[in-house]
């Protein structure tokens, strides 16, 4: 299974350093996923506890960051013909 498709199966994704400058979150989480894989709800990360997906994957982000979808919003402005 590639990263991809693992993200997209996930029930949770654990140990990740989560950064979301909307909520001023920075550190380490657990994101729980609902069905449809949208975020269902995030924990602090505790190391030593196990979370339960049940039946989901388990993806480990250790030593990754988590962060919400960035847009690359430049452009390559060139005059006509070049």
């Amino acid at each position: 299974m590639n990263a991809r498709a693992a993200y997209r199966s996930a029930g949770l994704i654990t140990g990740g350093r989560l950064i979301d400058p909307a909520s001023g979150f920075d550190g380490i989480a657990d994101i729980f996923l609902d069905d449809s894989g949208r975020v269902e709800r995030i924990e602090k990360h505790q190391s030593g506890r196990r979370a339960d997906a049940g039946p989901h994957a388990v993806v480990d982000a250790s030593g990754m960051i988590v962060a919400p979808g960035f847009v690359d919003l430049h452009a390559h402005l060139r005059e006509p013909g070049r």
